[in-house]
């Protein structure tokens, strides 16, 4: 790091530290929320009570919490798992479309809808 120019002797210190850090992980691929570009679709903060219903027809009240083109984050009150794909209704944005369930921890969920 701080070696003369033409210093060519090794240093323990950097050799350690790389052998450390060993090689570097690849990127974590997450699949929601992607353009074909691969670049992650603008979210809208957002705060409106909804409806998720579920494919058992249990119906859900929840919070979109943000919005985007591609999908939604909702949050929930209840634990009760939501299944590979609900149906989200919010009149005042006018949303009643299918979503794929992406991921799901207690309480709230991430939404990709699905075309039809």
């Amino acid at each position: 790091m701080f070696k003369k120019p033409g210093n060519n002797t090794p240093d323990p210190l950097a050799d350690r530290m790389r052998k450390i850090s060993g090689p570097t992980a690849p990127e974590e691929k997450t699949y929601t929320s992607i353009h074909q570009d691969n670049k992650r679709a603008v979210r809208q903060p957002t705060f409106k009570q909804a409806t998720v219903t579920t494919r058992g027809g249990e119906r859900i009240a929840v919070v979109v919490k943000n919005i985007s083109d591609t999908g939604a984050r909702i949050e929930y009150m209840r634990e009760v798992p939501l299944g590979d794909h609900v149906l989200l209704s919010e009149p005042t944005l006018r949303i009643k479309t299918w979503a794929e369930v992406m991921w799901e921890t207690r309480g709230a969920a991430g939404l990709r809808f699905v075309a039809t």
